[in-house]
């Protein structure tokens, strides 16, 4: 398969050359796609954080939780870690949240969260089986 172009000149395309391109090409969409989406999501996070506040964020998940069927729960807000280090050491440290994130003890709560997440969603689901079939009883 050859291409002639412009100025005359010819160029061979092999397979292998076209497979690279088509290859390079939806590596390159694929990526902008991402790259879309995560800007994206952060333009509407922005949005809404600047609209409304902290409360709207909390509108906007119990939204994602409705739409994906999630359950969520915040487990600490800024506030609550911001008043605990002014209380017991009288400092505010406005990055206080991202730094908790990296704490080994935030890391060590999240492996007990997900450890513990599939023994209570049976145990959640076996009491409202049970209430059902009570009720179905009645």
């Amino acid at each position: 398969m050859s291409e002639e172009f412009e100025d005359g000149a010819e160029e061979e395309f092999s397979p292998e050359s076209l497979a690279e391109f088509i290859s390079a090409f939806m590596s390159t969409a694929a990526q902008t796609e991402f790259i879309y989406r995560k800007n994206y999501c952060t333009t509407v996070a922005n949005r809404i954080y600047s609209e409304w506040g902290s409360e709207g964020f909390c509108e906007l998940m119990v939204a994602m939780d409705r739409k994906a069927d999630w359950i969520s729960d915040i487990l600490f807000e800024s506030p609550d870690l911001a008043d605990i280090a002014f209380q017991k050491y009288g400092i505010y440290d406005q990055n206080i949240t991202k730094k908790a994130r990296e704490t080994d003890a935030m890391i060590e709560l999240n492996k007990k969260l997900w450890r513990l997440r599939r023994k209570y969603a049976k145990l959640i689901v076996d009491e409202i089986i049970a209430k059902d079939s009570q009720t179905t009883d009645e």
